[in-house]
């Protein structure tokens, strides 16, 4: 499907119109999960590498149909205390409904493969302006929790009482692991972007540089009863090269 997907908006491109231009960036992502429950609220943005290439062809003077195919990495991290569903830890005597709170770092990594389809408003001559915006859809290619720090349990979630055991505060428990969670998010994801950015001609082609927002619409949990519901989204920041070659 992803192969069929970029070959049909390929051969669209190249046959509607004689110019065509293609280019390559690379750069930053911060992006962030947006959720609903306990579980999936807190996350903070954290700092990804960010790439991919395009096809460009003019439709008048000013703008420009431009699909795209990139590397959007996605997803959040958060720190300190936080909830652990008692059901997940093992020995601690307490019914499946009751969450535990701890204190250490969980990332959550989700990586796609994205393909935007976006119309380009470009202005100026030499040095140039330009806006975009557009649609995406994307692909995942790996979705995974890393867990890292050591802590005891918590009843609260202030951290004011700490989980007894014989009349002690339970041990601190590790939290170093990667957990695979592929079965738990959708494998298409879908939302929108726009864009602002500069060029500048330079040699056979265009340098510029661009800032994006990438909008998730779509609820990326499969078992939203369980996990939530949580969206995707980012900003992004890149640098590259675009030239004519027809």
């Amino acid at each position: 499907m992803k192969i069929f997907y970029i070959t049909a908006i390929l051969f669209f491109c190249v046959s509607v119109n004689a110019q065509l231009h293609i280019g390559a960036k690379s750069g930053v992502s911060i992006p962030n999960l947006k959720g609903n429950n306990e579980q999936s609220k807190g996350y903070k943005s954290r700092l990804e590498l960010y790439r991919g290439i395009f096809i460009n062809f003019p439709l008048t003077n000013s703008l420009s149909l431009q699909p795209e195919v990139n590397f959007s990495p996605q997803g959040g991290q958060r720190k300190g205390l936080q909830e652990v569903p008692s059901d997940a830890i093992g020995g601690v005597g307490l019914p499946g409904d009751i969450n535990l709170y701890a204190k250490f770092k969980n990332v959550t990594i989700l990586n796609y493969l994205e393909i935007p389809i976006l119309a380009k408003l470009v202005l100026g001559q030499k040095f140039k302006y330009y806006i975009c915006f557009g649609p995406h859809i994307a692909f995942l290619v790996e979705a995974k929790t890393k867990t890292s720090g050591s802590s005891p349990l918590y009843l609260d979630k202030e951290g004011a009482m700490p989980l007894m055991q014989n009349g002690i505060p339970s041990p601190s428990l590790d939290f170093n692991s990667t957990t695979d969670i592929k079965e738990s998010i959708k494998k298409v994801n879908g939302g929108v972007q726009e864009g602002l950015g500069i060029e500048y001609s330079l040699g056979p082609g265009n340098f510029f540089l661009e800032g994006r927002a990438i909008i998730g619409v779509i609820n990326i949990q499969t078992h939203p009863e369980a996990d939530g519901k949580n969206k995707t989204g980012s900003l992004a920041a890149a640098l590259g090269y675009l030239i004519r070659i027809r």
